[in-house]
């Protein structure tokens, strides 16, 4: 919704957003493996007690996190422009920097939706993160019009009503998970007591699994944010044009991910409630399905964007330079779904068998190719047609080899189980 708002400013503003964009993937989304670490941790709870614990740890560390990051852009911002290629003489520079240096005091909300969700996750519950999605939606929707141009603040309306849309979400998940949590502590039994006594959680061993747990998440994390960091720096070079198209394409592109990887959440769950279980008929059974899902929904969205795509660049912008690299980019979007979206199952489905180490190393791998690629390119297209899809080739084999894995079908690290649930490595 902003990159249509901020379309309507220029190509400058636009392209000025698609920069910022990627600085704050890089500060923000690095902690997405805290995310995935406090699922793990608050689904393998013994007691209402032991996730609370761990909700309220994680929590703490995601609002110090989101801290760190306020600062670090307050006071480094300008610096950070420049790594991007956007120098104070640019015309796009003024703009980036008021959108950047007023986004920036969200992070902290930011970063406690962000493990919040992951919580959620861990206890099964989906219907406050969608209530947190709708509030935040809505926030947007109303204050975005209002702040950009009744009150005439353009890109620095943009960044504010961000801000408070997740602002608002982030209220709504600490009031249902205060409420959440209160109603449990009160309902305390027996057996979660001894359950408590049996794990012996404590704050400081919660933050040394969250730690342990991070690590190759992180990783993957860093080198997938680094990648579409240096593929709109890469577009940068070839002016605003090109870069306000990256930026749009990449929004655009973002819609059908976040779509397309809502599959994956259901993937990593059905996985790791089929390993706890130890039945490997019913990892293998989970594979499939999920597998087959993946290829069914990127088709179908590969039609969707098909059909969209003559009419997406003036929903965008009216620049007549950036609508003509759209041309070129959108249908290369829609040929690139399917790989997407097995890429998205197949990653969950790995993350569900713990195959962490490997999803961070081939990740890092896959983004050295697509550095290498992009460094190369001569325009946006060749940053989609080369670097991006060498990106999603390299991910989706390196966690094909987890899965295999998983699923005991690599001769040399099979996996048996026992009847009390532990899996044992063959000799």
């Amino acid at each position: 919704m902003d990159t249509a708002y901020i379309g309507r400013l220029g190509k400058e503003p636009l392209a000025a957003l698609g920069v910022c964009t990627s600085i704050f993937y890089i500060c923000f989304y690095g902690f997405l493996a805290t995310k995935t670490a406090t699922t793990s941790l608050v689904a393998s709870a013994s007691s209402n007690e032991e996730a609370k614990l761990v909700t309220s740890t994680s929590l703490q560390l995601g609002v110090a996190a989101g801290l760190s990051v306020l600062l670090f852009l307050c006071f480094r911002g300008p610096k950070c422009l420049g790594m991007m290629g956007i120098p104070a003489t640019s015309d796009i520079y003024p703009h980036a920097l008021t959108y950047l240096s007023t986004r920036c005091l969200s992070a902290p909300f930011f970063l406690l939706i962000t493990v919040a969700e992951g919580a959620l996750r861990g206890l099964g519950d989906t219907r406050i993160p969608l209530l947190a999605s709708m509030a935040t939606a809505f926030t947007m929707a109303t204050l975005e019009p209002l702040l950009m141009f009744a009150l005439g603040w353009h890109i620095r309306g943009s960044a504010a009503e961000m801000g408070l849309s997740q602002v608002s979400g982030a209220l709504v998940y600490s009031y249902y998970l205060r409420k959440r949590f209160s109603s449990s502590s009160a309902e305390k039994s027996k057996d979660a007591d001894d359950n408590v006594d049996k794990s012996m959680l404590t704050k400081s061993g919660i933050i040394a699994a969250i730690v342990k747990a991070n690590a190759s998440m992180i990783l993957k994390q860093g080198s997938l944010l680094f990648t579409w960091a240096y593929a709109t720096k890469s577009a940068a070079k070839f002016g605003a044009a090109q870069v306000a198209a990256h930026q749009v394409a990449l929004s655009f592109w973002m819609v059908f991910a976040y779509i397309l990887d809502a599959v994956s959440v259901s993937a990593q769950i059905l996985l790791s409630k089929a390993r706890t279980r130890k039945s490997v008929d019913e990892v293998r059974s989970v594979t499939k399905y999920m597998t087959s899902v993946a290829v069914i929904q990127g088709l179908i969205i590969t039609l969707i964007i098909a059909g969209l795509a003559p009419y997406v660049p003036s929903f965008f912008t009216t620049d007549e330079a950036v609508i003509a690299q759209l041309k070129t980019l959108l249908p290369v979007l829609s040929m690139q779904q399917v790989l997407i979206s097995l890429t998205f199952v197949v990653e969950a489905l790995a993350a569900g068998g713990s195959q962490f180490t490997l999803l961070g190393v081939g990740t890092a791998l896959s983004a050295l190719a697509a550095i290498t690629l992009m460094a190369n390119a001569t325009s946006v297209l060749e940053i989609w047609t080369r670097g991006i899809l060498a990106m999603f080739i390299g991910r989706f084999a390196s966690a094909g080899i987890g899965v295999l894995n998983v699923n005991g079908l690599l001769p040399k690290l099979k996996f048996t189980y026992s009847r009390k649930g532990e899996a044992k490595k063959e000799e």
